[in-house]
């Protein structure tokens, strides 16, 4: 290379300080096209230069959007970070429009969807956990998405689509175990049965987590070959788990495995990726019988008043371009199957839009209308040590 702006660009990223894909950006901006950037990259070359697309090609925009303020639901952190530097400025650009993050967590919005009222929503396009969000479904919040203003829709895997289109599971992070790959050996294949016998240095959930209750079914259904008995299920982990080390989210779950308080814990695949990519000797196995999933479901409001402009951004969030990034940059699983996982991220994003029979999907609605609250109340009275 010639040019001692891309000499710099091309080392920022090898040296980790620059993501592939504001390197991409850069060099694109610079006047390069795809192919000069992939004959200008010898390593990786061609799957960068397939991001240069624009992802302006992929918003639906009106003249009636300019100056309107969509709100968003956003969790706070990295995440609020992301979306504010990644996600939003294309859109925003774009349409016109500006968007208002809400930013908290799923148990705060749909609080404050039942105090404001179905016909007078906080929100407008609400992207939380399917468990919580199957709350607000049966209760009339969230409205179909039509396939005319959300035509990403054809491109998600059907598996992934809720019923009449009332939401789709945009971004998939798939659970199972992450272990620590210098104090403990893994079979492969992993099994759901076999985590007693890595007892006392287990992690599970508690049931605060949305994994507990997943946790519960998955053994009902490896022991029954029905979920809905969920009391074989959770008896099988009292008596055999009792002794394990409880957690109520998954970063407490990652500090338990890095200070080495525990060897094995369940564990979404993403946070594996970027705790290897951080030097951390650890790794992941996706047990047999199936895989529980933290999953983001995408919803516009039943009350929105700016219905056709949240169709414009839920469309934009199912495309290739946002799908990317979070496939780089978090390491989840696409829904979009247009998105092909390179070859250079297959080993930390096991779980891809071809493969997804193995994540576990249940029947939320019946899983939330009591069941949770009973599983709840055995847990506390007869997990808690």
């Amino acid at each position: 290379m010639s040019d001692p702006r891309i000499d710099h660009l091309v080392h920022e990223w090898m040296s980790g300080r620059l993501s592939r894909r504001a390197l991409v950006r850069h060099l694109a901006a610079m006047g390069m096209s795809a192919a000069a950037i992939s004959a200008a990259l010898p390593i990786r070359g061609a799957a960068l230069a397939a991001q240069v697309a624009t992802p302006a090609e992929e918003i639906i925009t009106a003249p009636e959007f300019e100056g309107q303020t969509l709100v968003v639901t956003s969790y706070g952190g990295t995440w609020e970070e992301f979306m504010r530097q990644e996600i939003l400025p294309p859109w925003e650009e774009a349409t016109g429009a500006m968007i208002e993050l809400a930013v908290g967590l799923s148990t705060d919005w749909m609080t404050q969807l039942r105090a404001a009222g179905v016909d007078n929503p906080p929100f407008d396009v609400v992207i939380a956990n399917e468990t919580y969000i199957s709350t607000g479904r049966l209760e009339g919040f969230f409205d179909t998405l039509p396939l005319d203003k959300v035509p990403n829709l054809e491109h998600v895997h059907e598996q992934l689509r809720m019923p009449d289109d009332i939401g789709v599971l945009a971004l998939l992070s798939p659970i199972g175990f992450g272990y620590m790959t210098e104090e403990v050996e893994v079979p492969s294949p992993a099994s759901w049965q076999m985590l007693p016998d890595y007892l006392p240095s287990v992690g599970i959930y508690n049931a605060s987590n949305s994994a507990c209750a997943q946790h519960i079914m998955m053994m009902a259904e490896i022991l029954t070959g029905d979920y809905h008995d969920w009391e074989a299920g959770f008896e099988w982990i009292r008596d055999n788990l009792r002794d394990a080390r409880q957690s109520d989210f998954s970063g407490d779950m990652e500090t338990l495995l890095t200070t080495g308080e525990v060897n094995l814990g369940l564990l979404d695949s993403p946070a594996v990726a970027r705790l290897k990519g951080q030097g951390v000797a650890i790794d992941w196995a996706a047990p047999e019988e199936g895989l529980l999933m933290f999953e983001q479901n995408t919803n516009v409001t039943v009350g929105s008043e700016r219905k056709d402009l949240a169709y414009s951004f839920v469309n934009y969030w199912l495309g290739t371009d946002v799908q990317r990034k979070f496939m780089e940059q978090y390491f989840w699983t696409p829904a979009n199957t247009q998105v092909q996982v390179p070859e250079d991220l297959a080993d930390l994003i096991p779980v891809t839009p071809g493969n997804l029979g193995g994540i576990k999907l249940w029947d939320y609605e019946w899983l939330n209308s009591g069941v949770r609250e009973e599983m709840i109340m055995r847990w506390n009275r007869e997990m808690s040590l």
